[in-house]
């Protein structure tokens, strides 16, 4: 059955011959070819082909850590040995925590669910709703038997509705943003200076740590809350940045070498640092569509001044700024920032920078499969190096 088979061909999402299942090496290219014409962006198709089998190949997506699932018909007879694709999504696995009630803290493993896709053809028939609901009910059948995932997450370009109506809630969906001036500030290289490849791994591991002090606190408000969190380490970082360096150097001939910057404090030795990645969904021709991404923002020390936090912002902002700048991007945004350092980005009013609630893009979404409701958790460290 090819992607133009007549609507009366079809079968209805409800029979119990439509199957969630993983799609064969030549299966998985077509859900590649179906959905390039929309998230290629500036790639070409062989380059975002190319790009797909490469994100298959990085640590990740080693022994299981990124997973291909379509729906199909069971019944239908196989054409040129491919079943029909109606719809077709990826699960990626990532290391995160849960801090349970008795305040008791367990390394999990969560699922996020990214390209998630139904070709034109096959739209408005309810197949995209069938495979989220045995997607999850796949999930919630793995936690009941061998306890993981302990939850998922997934990030809604289609608003608040149909994610929802199968388990995964938006959370906290916030960010500041601004615009990239046509002459950005000189960086004061004396206590801010630039993340490089070989600086990813320490601060990852130093993370982790500082996520996992935090997270075995109760939450401030209701002690009794479930806290989770997905762990930024350098494998889920690495994703990011091995996917922006294919795109960028496609678009660009050339792979970014800067992937944030960090403030050490002159006085404690403490630091505060920003994990960026360009995002190029115009490439080199449309800036406009292009922006820089901070992945993680961390303070080291959560005793540092206002004032030198202010310092820390104004710093690694510039940093963002110029490397934005020399990457063809027009705006910069960090994902729901502290509350600490969004005062602080505000008061630099050099960055004119503005606070926005995503209403219907990038929806940072949790589906919770253990005791109580997803409503009730509460999501530490939602930032942007989830996103998948």
């Amino acid at each position: 059955m090819s992607a133009s088979a007549s609507a009366s061909s079809l079968p209805s999402s409800s029979s119990p011959t439509i199957i969630l299942t993983n799609p064969t090496p030549q299966e998985r290219t077509r859900t590649w070819l179906y959905n390039q014409t929309e998230w290629g962006n500036s790639l070409t198709v062989p380059d975002y082909l190319e790009r797909e089998e490469y994100l298959l190949s990085i640590p990740l997506a080693r022994n299981g850590g990124i997973t291909n699932w379509i729906l199909t018909d069971d019944a239908a007879a196989p054409v040129n040995g491919e079943r029909p694709v109606f719809a077709a999504c990826e699960t990626l696995r990532k290391r995160a925590l849960v801090r349970n009630r008795d305040g008791s803290v367990h390394d999990v493993w969560a699922y996020g669910i990214a390209s998630v896709f139904t070709h034109k053809e096959f739209r408005g028939r309810g197949y995209a709703g069938k495979m989220i609901e045995l997607l999850r009910g796949y999930m919630a059948a793995q936690q009941r038997e061998i306890g993981e995932p302990a939850f998922s997450v997934l990030f809604s370009d289609i608003g608040r509705l149909f994610y929802a109506k199968h388990g995964w809630l938006p959370l906290e969906n916030t960010q500041i943003e601004f615009r990239v001036r046509p002459t950005a500030a000189e960086l004061d290289t004396s206590s801010v200076t630039l993340i490089h490849e070989e600086n990813l791994a320490e601060l990852a591991e130093r993370d982790e740590g500082l996520i996992r002090k935090e997270i075995a606190k109760p939450n401030a408000a209701d002690a009794s809350k479930f806290r989770v969190a997905v762990i930024p380490d350098i494998d889920a970082l690495q994703w990011h940045f091995y996917r922006e360096a294919f795109i960028c150097n496609a678009a660009f001939g050339r792979k970014p070498t800067v992937h944030g910057a960090l403030y050490t404090s002159p006085s404690t030795g403490s630091r505060v640092w920003g994990l960026f990645e360009r995002n190029h969904y115009g490439g080199p021709d449309h800036p406009e569509k292009n922006l820089l991404s901070f992945l993680r923002f961390v303070i080291e020390d959560e005793s540092i001044s206002d004032e030198e936090l202010s310092t820390a912002v104004v710093g690694i902002f510039r940093a963002a700024e110029k490397e934005a700048k020399d990457w063809a991007c027009s705006k910069v945004e960090i994902w729901n920032p502290l509350e600490r350092v969004r005062k602080a980005a505000e008061a630099a009013t050099e960055f004119q920078t503005t606070f926005v609630v995503r209403q219907d893009k990038n929806l940072a979404s949790l589906n919770w499969f253990g005791e109580g409701a997803t409503e009730d958790i509460d999501w530490v460290v939602n930032e942007r190096f989830e996103w998948c």
